[in-house]
């Protein structure tokens, strides 16, 4: 079992001198992080000591300095994530479909007091109540858009925020684990780089707000773990482990995965404590899906619920091939990270490192790679619509395998055997993946975003719809209009077929083929084409551009 023992570390420039005062060395050590070996003899995980200090590593001193510079360190890539991607914010991604379906029923219930959706009005009751996801991320964006109005940089802030703290918590969740405060930076920084990454923070959903909760959850839950406590478990952290990962649970259904997750590297234990302290933290995790649906029982919507959750939900289960599932979640990774394939090399490549040095890690590697391998596996065999965001959990954890890598193969402590040009070589390939993994990201995010500065304004597609709608209308069209609409005090639907009974407007996107109906007639045209990036460069995105349509016929 992985514990906490003090041992103090005698060295630097003192020399003999400090062999008097190992009594007093001993009062000021810090716990440090030990793996038993098959021996079964204490062996340290933490980070090598820094002889250039003239003060023993573990004094005070040190201590204080190193936490002080190691969490400057991830506030400093956290804050910087943040300050990057709220560059732009309100232009990339343009407005789409996700962002609008998911925030409705949150506009609903800041500016109209009802948990319902207007856009999706007329469809398995959505006008009446909004049950198709549980409500954690509504109730937050209400809260945003109550507080701060109604807009884009709202409903997207919020995800760029919980993108900016998981970096944080896998930082955490990574030293914990393998012991190394370099590589737990290294995790952190490449999950702040990865373009999939990046483009769901910015996104208006709530994969990174599940996540981060997800990930503290699993964080906690391995100190839990980890501790050597004669007095038993810590209740504390049961009770966050639990509230956690229930929090992420009521935020998106994809938290039951972790909890899977976690019941796999409890299983590492083989311990009934541990077994015990698995089951009060899935109990206390349940509280909140709970009071949601009694909540739900209490008004009489249960059927609703039925509808929108549990049959919208089971409609996206796969079954099948289990084989043909697990190979196409496989062609997906590739395709998602086509354009950034040093990067999943890296991913992968720092898992495969992990288990083959299990004589390092021992349960913690072990562990990590049951923290992919769990959420991976549900998400191939049992989400049939094989798009958004819910491959980026098992994709955190691999952050967490490869900065691990990282550290120590360009320290060179695994290559000691190897000539120094081997260490050189890795050295340049690794500074080659991160050049692709900037160009695809973050250079190439903000390239194309100053090449369509003016084109992804969603601000003169505003303007020029206000001319046409009048307030209290209803408009049939695409999600891009959703905040024009609202602004112009006018309802949007996107579910059904254009009805003169029921839309008193009409907005189609250029070039997608809309059938529309006899008697409309074209009253106006909004946006712009995006111009390609280099006058080369085009890009799979749509753009603004589409039509408005007014009934000509009663």
């Amino acid at each position: 079992m992985i514990r906490s023992v003090t041992e103090p570390q005698i060295g630097g420039c003192f020399g003999n001198a400090m062999l008097a005062s190992v009594a007093e060395l001993r009062k000021m050590t810090r716990s440090v992080l030990t793996i038993p070996n098959r021996a079964g003899t204490p062996r340290i995980a933490s980070a090598r000591a820094h002889e250039h200090y003239c003060v023993p590593p573990d004094s005070i001193f040190f201590r204080v300095r190193a936490i002080h510079t190691n969490y400057k360190g991830v506030i400093i890539i956290s804050l910087g994530f943040l300050l990057l991607n709220l560059i732009g914010l309100d232009r990339s991604p343009l407005v789409w479909m996700d962002e609008v379906t998911l925030n409705d029923p949150a506009k609903e219930w800041a500016l109209h007091g009802r948990m319902a959706s207007s856009v999706f009005a007329g469809h398995n009751g959505f006008d009446e109540a909004y049950y198709w996801q549980p409500p954690g991320q509504p109730a937050l964006m209400a809260l945003v858009y109550k507080i701060f109005s109604f807009g884009i940089w709202q409903t997207r802030i919020p995800g760029v925020l919980f993108g900016s703290g998981t970096l944080l918590v896998v930082y955490l969740l990574s030293f914990q684990l393998l012991g190394s405060r370099n590589g737990a930076l290294l995790g952190a920084v490449t999950l702040g780089l990865d373009p999939k990454y990046i483009e769901s923070a910015r996104s208006g959903r709530m994969d990174t707000q599940c996540l981060f909760l997800a990930l503290l959850s699993v964080y906690v839950f391995v100190r839990l773990l980890q501790d050597d406590d004669e007095n038993g478990p810590n209740r504390k952290k049961i009770v966050l482990a639990g509230l956690f990962l229930g929090l992420a649970g009521i935020t998106h259904p994809m938290a039951v995965a972790w909890v899977v997750a976690l019941g796999a590297v409890t299983m590492l234990w083989r311990n009934r404590a541990h077994l015990r302290i698995f089951l009060w933290v899935v109990v206390i995790a349940a509280v909140p899906a709970l009071v949601w649906i009694l909540s739900v029982a209490a008004v009489g919507d249960l059927d609703l619920l039925r509808i929108q959750f549990l049959e919208h939900g089971s409609s996206r289960l796969s079954g099948g091939d289990v084989f043909k599932s697990i190979v196409d979640e496989a062609i997906r990774y590739a395709a998602e990270y086509s354009l950034a394939p040093g990067l999943l090399a890296l991913y992968f490549g720092g898992l495969i490192w992990v288990l083959s040095h299990r004589d390092q890690f021992d349960r913690a590697g072990l562990g990590l790679a049951l923290l992919f391998a769990v959420p991976a596996l549900i998400v191939a065999l049992f989400m049939s619509k094989k798009v958004g965001f819910y491959f980026l959990h098992p994709v955190a954890i691999l952050a967490i395998a490869a900065g691990a890598m990282m550290s120590a193969l360009w320290e060179g402590r695994l290559v000691q055997r190897a000539s120094r040009r081997a260490s050189q070589v890795f050295r340049s390939v690794l500074l080659l993946v991160l050049v692709n993994v900037l160009l695809a990201g973050i250079i190439g995010r903000y390239t194309a975003l100053a090449y369509q500065w003016r084109q992804r304004d969603h601000r003169p597609v505003a303007r020029a719809l206000a001319e046409h709608v009048s307030p209290g209308s209803v408009v049939w069209g695409p999600p891009d209009i959703w905040y024009a609409v609202e602004k112009a005090g006018a309802s949007l639907r996107i579910r059904g077929e254009p009805d003169p009974r029921m839309h008193d407007l009409l907005v189609t996107k250029v070039g997608a083929n809309t059938v529309l109906p006899d008697g409309v007639s074209k009253v106006g045209e909004l946006g712009v084409a995006l111009p390609p990036v280099f006058g080369v460069v085009r890009l799979r995105s749509t753009d603004y551009r589409m039509s408005v349509w007014a009934w000509t016929e009663s």
